[in-house]
């Protein structure tokens, strides 16, 4: 008997749907010389071969982001997702308002990446720009720079998922970004204070982001160095701890919920942005 995976897809339209629904499809499992079988091939024999629905992607090697979603209820990249036969879940993003069936509005998140003002900060104008030490640009700052700004760190944050923390939290993804500035030889700004101002101590150290990010940035680790210094200048906000009082509160209530281990979500053999094995 042929293998198959049975996917089960979100599928709602917002604007003619009074509720979202599952559909379910039926889809020949492809054995190719990796034998495995990615997410995306899935939606794409679906969409080619069954019935079109929306979900979104760009580069199918793992680099642009943009086919994000929950694959059995959790966050990776599609194209970097390897199944197994059997039945499979997917879903949009958490946490993020559906456009229509697997795509998602990420807008309003975006804007925090923008707002953290990326750009290298200077009191006066560079004379002569001086060299990075090797290691640091190349194991730190560079890494740091990979980020595909694909949201499953979001989609995972228990601060914001289960401790509500979206008005206070600037997120993991944005935190990336000051720290990467914080480190970053040639910036002058005060990005502690800006990372305090932008909610660090909202992050509860949970991992998930680590866990999920496909360019294997440690991002639990940047926000926690963030922290310390921040503490030690004394930006600690008084009465710091509701969003970890919340987030304790809600895996109490459902010890399922949290924490997510998805350190196999999207292993294939391959690190980011090396050729994807299935040839497109």
């Amino acid at each position: 008997m042929a293998q198959s995976i049975t996917a089960k897809v979100f599928r709602y339209n917002p604007a003619v749907d009074g509720a979202p629904r599952y559909e379910t499809y039926e889809v020949p499992w492809e054995d190719d010389a990796t034998g495995k079988m990615t997410g995306m091939q899935v939606l794409h024999y679906i969409y080619e071969n069954i019935e079109p629905f929306a979900y979104d992607y760009a580069c199918t090697s793992g680099l642009c982001g943009r086919c994000s979603m929950m694959i059995d209820g959790k966050a990776g990249l599609a194209c970097w997702t390897c199944l197994e036969p059997g039945e499979h879940t997917f879903e949009p993003l958490k946490g993020f308002p559906v456009i229509r069936d697997l795509k998602v509005d990420t807008s309003a998140v975006y804007e925090r990446y923008v707002q953290t003002d990326v750009a290298n900060k200077t009191v006066e104008p560079i004379a002569e720009v001086k060299d990075i030490e090797y290691d640091l640009y190349w194991n730190t700052l560079e890494r740091m720079n990979l980020c595909r700004e694909c949201m499953c760190c979001y989609a995972s944050c228990d601060s914001l998922q289960l401790g509500g923390a979206w008005d206070s939290f600037a997120g993991p993804g944005a935190m990336v970004q000051i720290g990467m500035r914080h480190l970053d030889p040639h910036d002058e700004a005060d990005r502690i204070s800006q990372a305090a101002f932008s909610g660090v101590f909202d992050c509860v150290q949970c991992g998930s982001c680590n866990n999920v990010c496909p360019a294997a940035i440690d991002i639990m680790g940047v926000i926690k160095q963030m922290q310390d210094e921040a503490e030690k200048a004394g930006l600690k906000p008084a009465g710091d701890g509701m969003v970890a009082a919340r987030v304790a509160a809600a895996r109490e209530a459902d010890p399922s919920k949290g924490a997510v281990d998805c350190s196999s979500c999207h292993d294939d053999g391959r690190k980011p942005g090396e050729e994807n094995p299935h040839g497109y």
